[in-house]
């Protein structure tokens, strides 16, 4: 992979999970590159080379070429001959899509574009975004420009490999900005580029999410069912699997991060009629936690007692608490009038959007000291190696919700407590 010699600098605005290392490979790969965060402190640690990315692979990366100087950082825009926007596409909370970042990284990109310079969208968005409002927001200037949606498939915990290796949708405005955009990639990426329009490319996106989401409450009802029928729902589902043309996927207490319990809004807004699936769907995996809980208080638990919360991350072995499962759990515990406390071993920072405290608390022991219930959200490997000494602390009679399954068999087993499992 060599640099063109046609393009020198490169501008990525958001320096988020996306942005930040494709910056770092950008630079790595010859490019002189600039970064650009509204983020104060994030830009501050930057400048100092303090790199918290929780993937040793991508500090490594990231310092290396903030000490080269071949990566910038600041709050400000520099002229480029590629743009790339990387900013979140969060939903408000009438779930429509919010996209005044997307809007506040183009207005910003304006003054400095040039003609034949390449602006690349990578947030993921709504259908129509590339073309109508950046496309819209740049016509006030009379330059030619190449403009395309080009969306990220990052897997967070091997976030270099991901954006190396996956294939890459290029969605170009016109044929020959596609064009441009494959020549680019190319100069970094590993994998291969499939050309097609802004529109498709931004489908493609919502496309795959709502794949997952929609498998992933295919998977919660069969859970569900199992309940009612007494058969474990994760043996059935690997008998399913056996066929050579099913892949369901595994039920669990909830979907979370910045993608799957998002981007199937941008379609339902948009297309209201045609994704009634799409709704339930969604309906189903945001409704699990409130499920877990209902299933604690048919086994005994009673408002008002404490509950231990393990896992605050939305995935195993991940710091990202984005719209986690645990979010919605809490949202309801404190609905009910129950107390609680949350563990995660590598979260450090959890705020829930429903405006109650995590109480988040790095002490394990402290966190089961006295609870009437331990409701695990999270397939963090720290728990799958818990001991029936780690809960001595609990009271005798306390409910064990595992919600993605992820404790010993033996130690549940070996555990005098009742035991709530989801999808038995």
């Amino acid at each position: 992979m060599s640099r063109s010699s046609a393009i020198k600098n490169v501008t990525v605005i958001g320096l988020g999970y996306v942005g930040l290392p494709t910056a770092a490979l950008i630079a790595r790969a010859g490019y002189r590159v600039h970064g650009v965060d509204v983020d104060e402190k994030l830009v501050a640690a930057l400048k100092a080379s303090r790199v918290d990315f929780h993937e040793d692979d991508v500090n490594a990366l990231i310092a290396s070429v903030l000490q080269d100087g071949t990566l910038t950082v600041s709050q400000d825009i520099m002229p480029a001959d590629i743009f790339i926007i990387c900013v979140p596409t969060p939903i408000s909370r009438d779930k429509t899509a919010n996209l005044d970042m997307v809007r506040a990284a183009s207005q910003s990109v304006l003054p400095y574009l040039k003609d034949g310079d390449l602006v690349i969208l990578e947030s993921t968005s709504p259908i129509g975004t590339t073309q109508n409002v950046i496309g819209g927001i740049f016509s006030q200037r009379e330059v030619q420009i190449d403009l395309c949606y080009c969306p990220e498939r990052v897997f967070p915990g091997d976030t270099i490999r991901e954006i190396l290796e996956n294939d890459r949708v290029i969605g170009g405005v016109t044929p020959h900005a596609a064009q441009r955009a494959k020549a680019f990639y190319a100069s970094f990426c590993k994998g291969d580029p499939i050309l097609t329009t802004a529109a498709s490319a931004e489908f493609s996106k919502l496309m795959e999410n709502t794949y997952r989401d929609v498998n992933i409450a295919l998977a919660n009802v069969f859970a569900r069912i199992s309940e009612h029928v007494g058969v474990d729902v994760l043996e059935v589902i690997a008998l399913a699997n056996m066929h050579p043309r099913v892949n369901v996927h595994l039920p669990g207490p909830g979907v979370g991060g910045h993608c799957i319990p998002v981007d199937p809004w941008f379609l339902i807004e948009a297309f209201p009629s045609e994704t009634q699936l799409f709704k339930t769907c969604r309906d189903i995996n945001d409704t699990q936690a409130s499920r877990l809980i209902d299933r604690a208080e048919h086994a005994g638990l009673r408002r008002g007692q404490k509950v231990a919360i393990l896992g605050a991350a939305y995935r195993g072995n991940i710091n990202d608490a984005r719209d986690s499962p645990t979010e919605l759990l809490i949202a309801e515990l404190a609905r009910k009038g129950y107390i609680w406390m949350t563990h995660d071993p590598l979260v450090d920072k959890f705020t829930p959007k429903c405006g109650n405290s995590a109480n988040l608390c790095h002490d394990l022991d402290k966190v089961l000291d006295g609870a009437d219930a331990v409701f695990l959200m999270t397939r963090h490997s720290v728990y799958g190696d818990l001991k029936v000494g780690d809960f001595k602390s609990l009271l005798p009679s306390a409910i064990i919700v595992d919600g993605p399954r992820a404790l010993n068999p033996a130690l549940l087993d070996a555990l005098p407590h009742k035991t709530v499992i989801t999808g038995k």
